[in-house]
């Protein structure tokens, strides 16, 4: 995970010791990941509708990504989701802890795929895409990535706007500027009409695909 420090002087009102361990995302980046996910976005409607795999692997999968990306908010709102969906605490504290012991065998691939994801910025290897292919099939690979993909998009908007409410704080990350931090906070949104269409769309002219 990369680590972004802030170094303050105390001497100042406005300056506060800090640190700020967490991924934050430029402009740039997010639109990057956000045309994957526009790209993906078919089978992320049938993953929420029609889904292969069940809403326990699903929500592991959303908390080994937000683990890696340090996301909050994410953690805490698929924590309980998980809970929800049959999770142990103990289980969930393990994904949150970065530890897969307690993971289902079934689910193994994929959290560490989805950690991958994470760690390599959305740029997985060529040869562990393959593998998580080869272990799942295509459709539960793509109810998969419809989790990581969105998780990865939410955690780095989530902690960019964390980073903009440190700076109201009087406590700016370094490496980042209020301009960066305003303009992903507002771009993540334009997706939302996106989707709201998409499950529109869906609910009047799609068919349920039949699973194998």
């Amino acid at each position: 995970m990369e680590t972004v420090n802030i170094s303050f002087n105390k001497t100042t009102s406005t300056k506060v010791q800090n640190s700020f361990n967490k991924r934050i995302i430029n402009l740039k980046t997010q639109n990057e990941h956000i045309r994957k996910f526009v790209k993906h976005s078919d089978a992320f409607i049938e993953a929420n509708f029609n889904p292969v795999i069940s809403k326990k692997f699903g929500e592991s999968v959303s908390l080994a990504i937000s683990e890696v990306n340090g996301c909050k908010l994410c953690s805490y709102t698929h924590a309980k989701n998980a809970l929800k969906a049959g999770m142990t605490e103990e289980d969930v504290q393990f994904l949150l802890s970065g530890g897969l012991n307690n993971a289902p065998k079934e689910q193994l691939e994929a959290l560490l795929f989805a950690q991958h994801y994470a760690d390599t910025k959305g740029n997985p290897d060529s040869a562990t895409e393959k593998k998580l292919l080869d272990t799942y099939g295509k459709e539960k690979v793509n109810d998969i990535m419809s989790h990581i993909l969105m998780m990865n998009l939410t955690n780095l908007h989530g902690n960019t706007m964390e980073a903009f409410g440190l700076r109201l704080k009087g406590k700016a990350v370094e490496n980042s500027s209020l301009f960066q931090e305003l303009a992903v906070t507002i771009n993540f949104f334009k997706i939302m009409p996106f989707i709201v269409f998409k499950i529109a769309k869906y609910k009047i002219f799609g068919k349920k695909r039949i699973r194998k």
